[in-house]
């Protein structure tokens, strides 16, 4: 997976460094609970956390999705 695989699936995110949890959970095909599962038991792709709290938001950096996602699918 590239950044340019991540900007075709939506056009918004061709204008965006960082992504939320849902759009992140819609790349990677999971659910946010998923996403937020994996966060807990520090699986995943990196993550930044802006403000603490239950109500600070969860940003994924659009080059740490691709990757997590390129280590952790292998192919025969």
């Amino acid at each position: 997976m590239t950044i340019l695989d991540i900007e075709t699936i939506d056009p918004i995110f061709k204008k965006r460094v960082c992504l939320n949890s849902k759009q992140t959970a819609q790349i990677l095909g999971v659910s946010c609970s998923s996403l937020e599962n994996w966060r807990s038991a520090g699986l995943g792709p990196s993550f930044v956390k802006v403000n603490s709290g239950k109500k600070g938001r969860v940003l994924y950096d659009k080059s740490a999705i691709c990757e997590w996602v390129n280590q952790t699918i292998k192919t025969a």
